[in-house]
């Protein structure tokens, strides 16, 4: 008597071992016990079941060389950072003894001082940045319910001096709280905040507002939803503007739409809050008209 059974074997061909899988089934016909063998080539299977396993030894191989990169590199830009802030400090503390004389200098001297003090400035900020975006790629981030209408009244407390320079107007409605890093997330805000007060029309003082609203999914074109899982917070602004066009440049490490001469700053502030924003599981986007100012959108989840 055979029970049903099936398991794997090989059969001997003359140049190789063909893998099959072997089925026995005892059926009861008219004629009597019958069996049922059935024999079923694997050939493809274990082929594929090896290649899989290639590829998948390959991926782990490949992330574990992409973890080991990514450690070196965040140790060599903090390393770097703080290296290149010595001499970088020396060359702004001998700049300015030597403005403090700049009238015994002549000309054009005084001119050419004046361009390495601006330089070594915008290097020391540029190096600061670098230094924060390697930061963000660790991979702990601790998280709590903040209220962001607290985060951004302090901030604005910290602007309080440009913004009464820049006659500056700045309205804020109610964001509900969201489990984020409060100390990433209010950089963010610092970023996208001191932008639209440093991207401004000649002619018009700085408008602007800040809104959110609670959204039924992850993406910008979601309905509202008093009681979604993901809030979309914009900061919108009467500023100059930019072709839509360059919107993903905007985002990228190192570019600017605008030349260190006409507006300062390091060209990392914004790679910097999608880093941030990302890493929340949010997204980030702009939309804009040039000369009539941006919008820029942040969708977080809630919790």
């Amino acid at each position: 008597w055979i029970q049903d059974c099936k398991g794997e074997l090989y059969l001997s061909a003359p140049d190789r071992k063909i893998p099959v899988q072997l089925s026995l089934t005892t059926l009861e016909l008219d004629e009597g016990t019958s069996l049922s063998i059935i024999i079923t080539d694997l050939s493809n299977q274990k082929k594929n079941q090896e290649l899989l396993r290639l590829k998948n030894q390959e991926l782990e191989r490949s992330n574990k060389a992409l973890e080991t990169s990514n450690h070196e590199l965040q140790q060599f830009a903090s390393i770097a950072s703080h290296d290149l802030q010595e001499p970088l400090r020396k060359i702004q503390i001998f700049s300015s003894r030597m403005q403090e004389d700049a009238e015994l200098l002549p000309a054009p001297l005084p001119v050419y001082l004046k361009k390495i003090v601006d330089s070594a400035t915008r290097m020391k900020s540029l190096i600061i940045d670098i230094l924060n975006y390697s930061k963000l790629s660790a991979d702990t981030t601790h998280i709590e319910c903040t209220e962001l209408n607290e985060v951004l009244e302090e901030l604005l407390t910290d602007f309080d001096l440009l913004i009464e320079e820049r006659q500056a107007q700045i309205t804020v409605d109610p964001i509900p709280c969201l489990m984020v890093n409060k100390g990433q997330i209010r950089q963010v805000f610092q970023n996208l905040i001191s932008n639209a007060l440093k991207f401004t029309r000649k002619d018009q003082s700085p408008v602007i507002h800040i809104h959110a609203v609670r959204v039924a999914e992850p993406h910008f074109e979601s309905r509202e939803d008093a009681s979604g899982p993901y809030c979309v917070i914009s900061i919108q602004d009467n500023g100059i503007g930019f072709d839509e066009k360059y919107v993903s440049s905007v985002f990228s490490l190192f570019k600017r739409l605008n030349t260190a001469e006409q507006y300062e700053g390091s060209g990392i502030g914004m790679a910097i809050a999608k880093k941030i924003i990302e890493k929340h599981d949010g997204l980030i986007t702009a939309t804009s008209v040039v000369g009539s100012g941006s919008c820029f959108k942040i969708l977080l989840p809630v919790a």
